[in-house]
């Protein structure tokens, strides 16, 4: 598949990307900006980020901006030294939570994530054969520590929680926030403990992939939130910018409980405000938003989609499933670290244990994305099969396309980054959830018995009920 997505660039570093591409991409990314302006850069913990950020701080001098290498740290501080500085562009060498093999590129130029129509010029960039294409003078790359001003800042916006006595476990599954976020937590709430697991960086990330929107990956942040009888747990991901919460009993939170528990920590600022959420969450983040007196405003899943319409909207708080956090006081964007000192404020304020709010969470009955394997030349006939065998339901095609029925619905996407067919389902109760899929399963002979595997892996003995 092509190393040019939707809205960042990710590939294997092995063959995929090279020096000079990264060369070629900072070039191109400094000719969209005025000669002389700031442009900080960083990069993640893996292997081949050091070479790639080399290439890509000179590629930027060569456009004859001021290029700021910011060297190894998270995406957010990135972002925090980009809105501090008031730098025209930043770039991040990451790919987030994929396996170490792996990496890319995220930028932003101005206020606004990038789109199709950036992507694409990176995209020629990387094919072309000019080395130079502009008179600019060449520049000089400047470093910069931006850990101080950054933990300050926490600080700052958190003081009223300066008291909060809280027992935090922290997993940085070896990525950018090791050694970092035992650290800064504990300078913004001096009161609290963070014992950590995972807490050295390390360029394979202890031989998994640093993604935290894994269940299976947070079985020893479990383990060790009981053995220390912690009050919250909380992974990171590779770079930072995503989180996941394991309650005071082990238990790991669903990406609906930890939303609900954000957004009622949320309430005031929510009120006749917009929640920004992806179309993959369940119907009950929607109604417990309006409940709340907030408008709900679902958007395509991906990070530059939601903080693109966090700005659109102005609204003070937005969701993805995977773990993005975004907020107003970020410009629309998201911080793990900044997800994490709102989540411990609020805890300690409630003056209720984590497990007694989880269980407060409206019930869901939803399936996780069930990745079934299509080729990509037949991706739309099957899209356009399942559309015209619920042609008498109401059909959104915000992303993919979503089928709402009476008890449910179904969203249908083809995914961005492996050559498969995504599904996710929700109904009202068990028992009719495993009867919406039979359903669709049925109508999908090519594809039915590959998805109905997924299922029942999915959903243990749920998916092993009878039709």
């Amino acid at each position: 598949m092509s190393i040019y997505k939707p809205c960042d660039i990710r590939g294997r570093a092995a063959d995929q990307l090279k020096p000079e591409l990264y060369r070629r991409w900072g070039y191109a990314l400094g000719l969209q900006v005025p000669p002389r302006a700031k442009f900080v850069v960083g990069g993640d913990v893996r292997q081949s980020t050091p070479d790639f950020l080399d290439a890509l701080v000179d590629g930027l001098c060569e456009a004859g901006v001021d290029a700021i290498n910011l060297d190894v740290l998270t995406t957010p501080m990135v972002y925090h030294a980009k809105r501090r500085l008031r730098a025209e562009g930043c770039a991040i060498v990451t790919a987030s939570h994929n396996p170490a093999e792996i990496n890319g590129l995220k930028w932003m130029l101005g206020d606004r994530p990038p789109d199709g129509r950036q992507v694409e010029i990176l995209e020629r960039a990387g094919r072309s054969r000019n080395s130079r294409q502009s008179r600019r003078p060449r520049s000089k790359p400047r470093t910069l520590d931006v850990s101080f001003d950054y933990v300050a800042w926490l600080q700052e916006t958190w003081a009223g929680a300066l008291g909060a006595q809280c027992r935090v476990v922290l997993d940085p599954m070896h990525g950018c926030c090791a050694s970092r976020a035992r650290r800064y937590l504990q300078a913004v709430f001096p009161q609290s403990l963070f014992p950590a697991i995972h807490d050295t960086p390390e360029a394979d990330f202890g031989g998994r992939a640093p993604d935290c929107s894994w269940p299976d990956n947070l079985e020893e942040l479990s383990e060790a939130v009981y053995r220390e009888r912690a009050h919250l747990g909380i992974a990171f991901d590779g770079d930072g910018d995503r989180i996941a919460l394991v309650d005071n009993e082990g238990t790991v939170l669903t990406a609906e409980e930890s939303t609900a528990i954000l957004l009622k920590s949320l309430a005031k600022e929510l009120r006749q405000r917009q929640f920004v959420h992806d179309v993959k969450f369940s119907d009950r983040i929607s109604e417990l938003a309006r409940r709340l007196g907030a408008e709900p405003v679902a958007e395509r899943s991906g990070h530059a989609f939601i903080r693109t319409r966090m700005l659109q909207t102005r609204a003070p708080f937005g969701a993805e499933v995977s773990g993005h956090y975004f907020f107003g006081e970020l410009d629309g964007g998201d911080d793990g670290l900044f997800a994490a000192c709102r989540l411990i404020a609020h805890l300690a304020g409630s003056k209720k244990p984590l497990a007694k709010l989880r269980r407060a969470c409206p019930p869901v009955f939803i399936t996780p994305d069930l990745r079934v394997p299509v080729e990509p030349a037949d991706q739309e006939a099957v899209i356009g099969q399942i559309r015209g065998s619920w042609g008498q339901y109401p059909q959104r095609l915000t992303d993919g396309v979503r089928i709402d029925f009476p008890d449910g619905w179904a969203l249908v996407r083809s995914s961005v980054t492996e050559p498969a067919i995504t599904f996710r389902f929700e109904s009202a109760d068990w028992s009719r959830l495993h009867d919406l899929v039979w359903r669709f399963c049925d109508v999908l002979p090519d594809v039915g018995d590959a998805l109905w595997n997924r299922f029942a892996a999915a959903m243990g003995n749920v998916g092993a009920l009878e039709a």
